[in-house]
C-alpha cells in the first residue's frame, strides 16, 4: 500500500510508505527536459528529500502506480476555507449543453484543465462553478485588460462586486481578480481573504510557465482549475509545469465542433503572397525581421491592399502585428488609400477609446500588438496575421478573435507567406496549427491559386 498524503494549507502531496525503488521511478516520471537540446539536464518535479511533488500530477502519480500494481491511498487532509458568496445568476447567461458539461465535471474533479475554444464562452463556465459552489474565489489573470474584462463579468454574471489586486490596486472581496505579476512581486501571502477556489484564465501561456508554477504552489486552494483555448504544448516541461499547478485537461471542446453547432463562424482561409525585390542576407533574427517583415515595402503593400479589400466588404479589420513600428508604418498606408485606422498598443493612451470606436464601426481597421488573448472584441470578422512569427498558441488565440457568429458573413483569416526560407517554415508552423485546431474546417473551401503578386489566395 503507497499513501499519498495532501497535508491541509498544502500543494504538494506526500508519498508515504513506500519501497525505496519506488521513489526513483516517481522521480523519472515527473522528470522533463526543458527543450529539445543534446545535453539538456533533464530536471524532476518530483522532490526526493521532502518526498513530495505537486498536486496537479496526483492524477499522472496515482495512474502510474496503478500501472505497476501498487495499491494507492490518497488521504487528502486540506480542509475548504472560505466565504459564502449568495451570488444571484444572471438568467441572460443561459448555459449551452458543452458549458453545463464542463461545470459538471469540473465539480466532480475539483482540478483541471478545461479546453475551450475562444468565442466559446470560458468566462461564463468558470463563473457558473464558482456560483454553483457560492464560495469566495481567487481568479488569476496576467493583463490590465483581462483584469477588468473578468471583474465586468462577475459584477454583471454574479451580481457581486469583484475584488481587484492589480494595476496598483489591492482591493480583496469575496470573488477577487488578480494579476499574476502583482500576487509574485508582493507575494501570495498577503492576501487577507481566505479562498475556497483559484482560477487561472489562459493558463496556456509559454512565456509565464514559470511564474504561474511558482504562484500555482504557493495557492492551497483544493479547488484549482485553469482555462484555457489553447493548452496544448510542444515543450514537455511547460505541459507538466501547468498540469502541476492545476491538474490535467478534464474537459475539452474542439473547435471544429462549435463551429459545425454554428456556436462559432465558420472560417475562411487565405494566403498572402509577394515576392521581396532583394533577399536578405541578415544573419541575426531581429535584423532579418525588421528588414523582410517590419520595413518590407512589397510585404505592407500587399497587407494594405487585402485590409482595404475586406474594409470595403463591410468587414472589421484586426491586422494582428508584433512591433509598434510596424503596426505605425501599416496605419500610415492605409489612411493614404483612404481608409480610417487605428493603432493599439500598451503604449496606447487611449485605449479603451479606440476599441470602443471600433466595435461602433467608426475605425473599420484596427492594427494591434495587444489583442491576442482574453480580449472580447465579437464584432471583428477578418484578421491579417501581418507579423509573422511560428508560435501555435499566439496564432490560435489571435485568429479566435474572429470567429464569433455574424449573420451572413463568414469569418476570415488572412496568414502571409514569406519567401525568406526561414520565415517561410514560420508560415508552415502557423498552417499546421491552424490544421490541428481547426480539422476539417482547415480544408473547408481550396481554390487554385492565384497567380498574380500580391494578391490573397488560399492555402496551396
Amino acid at each position: 500500500m503507497v499513501v499519498l498524503r495532501i497535508p491541509d494549507g498544502s500543494a504538494l502531496v506526500k508519498v508515504e510508505k513506500a519501497d525505496p525503488q519506488l521513489y526513483f521511478k516517481i522521480y523519472d516520471l515527473l522528470s522533463y527536459r526543458k527543450d529539445f537540446g543534446k545535453w539538456e539536464k533533464p530536471e524532476s518535479l518530483y522532490d526526493p528529500y521532502e518526498r513530495t511533488f505537486p498536486v496537479g500530477l496526483l492524477p499522472r502519480v496515482k495512474k502510474f502506480l496503478n500501472s505497476r500494481g501498487y495499491r494507492v491511498r490518497v488521504k487528502d487532509e486540506r480542509q475548504v476555507r472560505g466565504v459564502k458568496l449568495n451570488s444571484t445568476w444572471n438568467g441572460a447567461y443561459a448555459l449551452r449543453r458543452y458549458q453545463e458539461r464542463a461545470v459538471r465535471k469540473a465539480l466532480r474533479e475539483r482540478m483541471g484543465v478545461l479546453s475551450l475554444p475562444v468565442g466559446s464562452g470560458k468566462t461564463v463556465v468558470g463563473l457558473r462553478i464558482i456560483h454553483e459552489l457560492d464560495l469566495s474565489a481567487l481568479i488569476v489573470v496576467h493583463t490590465k485588460e483581462l483584469l477588468y474584462q473578468w471583474a465586468d463579468k462577475v459584477r454583471e454574471v454574479l451580481g457581486v462586486e469583484p475584488g481587484i489586486v492589480g494595476d496598483n490596486r489591492w482591493e480583496e472581496r469575496g470573488v477577487t481578480v488578480a494579476m499574476i505579476q502583482t500576487l509574485l512581486s508582493r507575494g501570495a501571502d498577503k492576501l487577507r481573504n481566505d479562498y475556497a477556489v483559484v482560477m487561472f484564465d489562459e493558463c496556456h501561456r509559454t512565456s509565464a510557465a514559470e511564474k504561474f508554477y511558482r504562484l500555482g504552489l504557493s495557492l492551497p486552494q483544493a479547488y484549482r482549475f485553469g482555462l484555457s483555448a489553447t493548452p496544448w504544448r510542444r515543450v514537455r516541461g511547460e505541459e507538466i509545469k501547468i498540469e502541476a499547478v492545476v491538474g490535467p485537461t478534464i474537459f475539452e471542446v474542439k473547435a471544429e465542433d462549435m463551429i459545425r453547432e454554428r456556436f462559432l463562424a465558420r472560417p475562411r482561409f487565405e494566403v498572402i503572397t509577394y515576392e521581396s525585390k532583394m533577399p536578405s542576407f541578415s544573419e541575426r533574427y531581429k535584423e532579418l525581421y525588421e528588414e523582410m517583415v517590419m520595413n518590407n515595402d512589397e510585404r505592407n503593400r500587399a497587407i494594405v491592399e487585402k485590409a482595404v479589400e475586406l474594409a470595403r466588404k463591410g468587414h472589421r479589420v484586426l491586422i494582428d502585428v508584433r512591433r509598434i513600428e510596424h503596426g505605425k508604418i501599416l496605419k500610415e498606408m492605409l489612411e493614404k488609400e483612404g481608409v480610417k485606422a487605428e493603432f493599439l498598443s500598451s503604449q496606447s493612451p487611449n485605449r479603451w477609446g479606440i476599441l470602443e470606436d471600433f466595435k461602433e464601426g467608426k475605425i473599420p481597421v484596427l492594427i494591434s500588438t495587444l489583442l491576442k488573448e482574453g480580449v472580447d472584441i465579437p464584432e471583428i470578422s477578418a484578421i491579417i496575421l501581418a507579423g509573422g512569427g511560428k508560435s501555435d498558441i499566439m496564432t490560435i488565440q489571435t485568429i479566435g478573435r474572429a470567429l464569433r457568429p455574424k449573420k451572413g458573413m463568414k469569418a476570415v483569416i488572412v496568414d502571409v507567406q514569406d519567401d525568406d526560407p526561414l520565415l517561410f517554415t514560420h508560415f508552415i508552423e502557423r498552417q499546421k496549427a491552424l490544421k490541428q485546431y481547426y480539422g476539417k474546417y482547415y480544408d473547408s473551401e481550396l481554390e487554385e491559386d492565384v497567380p498574380e503578386k500580391g494578391r490573397p489566395r488560399k492555402r496551396p
